[in-house]
């Protein structure tokens, strides 16, 4: 059954470079990754070293009811021409043809006969010297001939290489078995030594557990003591809420609050009259905000989103405190008693100094 050139995609691969035992694994790596329609049947003209293939849709072929094996395509049924650039007439349409050293190197096929600047591009991709494709070539129509060799489907490529893989792997297997009775002892002496090994393994475990028990509650405990560390050298939500109270002005609402270690985010309600550079003067007055910047967020007029850093963990006014409680308690401590004289007392009539 002859396959019309407009229902097929031509490629040829070029196989001369490879070794004879590695081309039909070549071959059909390439077909496996060219794949022009999205279920696609391969026919393959089979060559010593070139491949010509054309791809047709798998369901084109189901609606013909036709074994591969019994398709022909139409370019491969034409007469072989000079080499050279042709057009040739197709049963629909016409094919755009390179030929080269008796073979046909490039293929590309049009619904109507191209104009200058499609044939110049076909010509360039098909890598055609550029004062062979100035204008479009005259229309051929080439003798019908009967195909050379017989068409390929992809799954008959490589299968005569594939039986000799499969006797080399039969023998591989004989030997494998004949030498496999020569290792069988010693692989139950391996297995006999494995388990004696697991034994001891299992008893050196057990000797272990109180020692991997002292070990885990060690590292929970260390684990317990980071988290509380972490906790007292973090700033305190409340204290950071008291300091923002005696620094905000009278009538202030804080919305939100989000306090990260020392970085702190907050959102607020001011009064009218507040001045915001005022503002941001109270709290870096303290000594306690630093960095403090407004954030245009789209915030409404009475409204003000604050970003600000936190020069420690606590004010440092209470941290002064914190240092004078420390002195005054030390302060505190009553004094030593005077030296006590205990020189020995006069003899009866002396004179007293």
């Amino acid at each position: 059954m002859l396959l019309s050139r407009a229902l097929m995609r031509y490629r040829r691969i070029d196989l001369s470079g490879l070794p004879t035992a590695d081309r039909a694994g070549a071959l059909r790596a390439q077909l496996l990754a060219w794949q022009p329609f999205a279920d696609s049947e391969m026919l393959i003209d089979l060559q010593a070293d070139q491949a010509q293939v054309f791809a047709v849709a798998r369901d084109v072929l189901q609606s013909a009811n036709v074994a591969s094996e019994r398709l022909w395509p139409e370019t491969l049924c034409h007469a072989p021409l000079p080499d050279g650039l042709h057009l040739v007439q197709c049963l629909e349409g016409v094919e755009g043809q390179v030929w080269s050293g008796g073979s046909l190197r490039s293929s590309r096929w049009w619904a109507v006969t191209p104009d200058a600047a499609e044939w110049a591009s076909f010509a360039r991709l098909s890598r055609v010297a550029a004062a062979l494709a100035q204008e479009v070539p005259a229309l051929e129509s080439p003798a019908w001939v009967r195909p050379a060799r017989a068409i390929q489907p992809m799954g008959s490529v490589g299968r005569g290489e594939r039986g000799r893989e499969s006797l080399i792997v039969g023998g591989a297997a004989l030997v494998l078995v004949v030498f496999g009775g020569m290792t069988l002892r010693a692989a139950w002496d391996a297995h006999a030594a494995r388990d004696t090994a697991v034994a001891a393994l299992e008893a050196r475990r057990e000797e272990a557990k109180p020692l991997l028990a002292a070990r885990e509650k060690a590292l929970s405990l260390a684990d317990r003591s980071s988290a509380l560390i972490a906790q007292l050298q973090a700033p305190r939500p409340l204290e950071v809420m008291d300091e923002l109270a005696r620094r905000l002005p009278k009538g202030s609402l804080v919305r939100e609050l989000d306090l990260n270690q020392l970085a702190v985010r907050v959102v607020l309600d001011l009064p009218a009259d507040v001045s915001r550079a005022t503002l941001v003067e109270e709290l870096l007055a303290g000594g306690w905000f630093t960095q403090v910047s407004e954030v245009k967020d789209g915030m409404p007029r009475s409204g003000m989103a604050l970003e600000m850093k936190l020069s420690g963990v606590m004010p440092p006014v209470r941290a002064l405190n914190a240092d004078a409680g420390l002195k005054r308690s030390a302060a505190d401590v009553a004094a030593p008693p005077p030296p006590v004289d205990i020189s020995p007392l006069p003899k009866p009539g002396a004179k007293l100094p």
